[in-house]
């Protein structure tokens, strides 16, 4: 039915369109309208009509695309409007995630029809395929394949992304965090390193190349839906994946790719689970920023700066007891249950 609306809504478009047309060349004004634009005398005049004409089909596409409102490739505004892939990087590597999503009380396993008391509390399972930015974000690309395909050693295992679970949405930005299991940063000799399992790995920061070559694409920013990004300070492979557009990362975080499919919705269905803020108030994520404190937007934007840049700061030097507080902590298991490149 929407798309039935959407053509018929093209077609009207194209009928006003044309009677415009008609009307304005069968009236003198209209007449004189073009020969002064032709021979230059009132640019002034013509390019107002031409802006107006603009701004009109500019609304009449807004509406079209709100009527239609279907996700393509995992994108979407608030609008659910899809976005012009044209637009973005070039991707050079694609990456898929099986990711599950629990039940309240955390569990995944296979319940009888008969045991089955609330058919919308059951396990989520979906397919993203992601795509990586190895031309805008070469360094960020080059880190985050690291920890893709990792053979299985179970004597000897090493960190990888399969074992990602996605813990917190932040309620001010709207980033979904995700990080491997049981790799955390400690302290050696002086130095920060990676810990995981008994095992230390050198920890490096996935910062890129300031000084870029003529021709080299600028950075991404954090505009849209669907970006995968990292935090620029943060010696974690942890990554974040945007449920929405909100500029505040770009000073931050580095944009490294995107999610190109999101089978079953994931990115939809994740904003919708419960989550818990700084403050202790379990809620609902949303499109709309969440205020701290009962502050102003400018008081919560500026709070939630100065926390982020702490907690950074602990973290980069081995103090991890401000990540155990909750900000966002999704009340949902989330979690990656195989990865690989394709």
């Amino acid at each position: 039915m929407r798309v039935v609306s959407a053509l018929l809504l093209a077609v009207a478009i194209q009928l006003a369109d044309g009677f415009q047309i008609i009307n304005r060349l069968a009236t003198p004004q209209a007449s004189s309208v073009s020969l002064k634009m032709t021979e230059h005398k009132d640019a002034n005049f013509a390019a107002q009509e031409i802006s107006s004409d603009q701004q009109r089909r500019t609304l009449i596409q807004q509406v079209a695309r709100s009527v239609v409102a279907v996700p393509i490739l995992g994108y979407s505004s608030s609008a659910s409007a899809a976005i012009d892939v044209s637009s973005l990087p070039q991707v050079t590597h694609k990456v898929f995630m099986d990711i599950r999503i629990s039940r309240r009380d955390g569990t995944f396993y296979v319940k009888r029809p008969e045991n089955v008391e609330d058919p919308t509390d059951e396990p989520i399972y979906a397919h993203l395929v992601l795509g990586l930015y190895g031309n805008v974000a070469p360094n960020c690309v080059q880190q985050f394949l690291k920890y893709v395909d990792v053979p299985f050693d179970l004597d000897n295992p090493n960190p990888s992304y399969s074992t990602t679970r996605f813990s917190t949405l932040d309620t001010e930005s709207g980033l979904l965090i995700g990080g491997i299991s049981g790799l955390d940063v400690t302290t050696l000799a002086g130095g920060n390193v990676l810990q995981y399992k008994g095992k230390v790995i050198p920890a490096k920061l996935w910062l890129e190349n300031t000084k870029k070559e003529e021709g080299t694409p600028p950075p991404v920013p954090h505009g849209r839906k669907g970006l995968l990004t990292h935090r620029n300070l943060d010696l974690t492979p942890s990554f974040g994946v945007t449920t929405r557009g909100s500029s505040s990362l770009d000073s931050s975080h580095t944009v490294f790719g995107c999610v190109l499919e999101d089978t079953n919705g994931f990115l939809e269905k994740v904003i919708d689970i419960p989550a818990m803020t700084s403050d202790g108030i379990v809620t609902k994520t949303s499109d709309e920023p969440v205020n701290v404190g009962g502050g102003t937007a400018v008081a919560s934007s500026l709070f939630t700066a100065q926390r982020r840049v702490f907690r950074d700061a602990a973290k980069t030097f081995g103090d991890s007891r401000l990540d155990r507080l909750p900000d966002g902590k999704l009340l949902r298991r989330i979690e990656v249950t195989q990865v690989g490149s394709l």
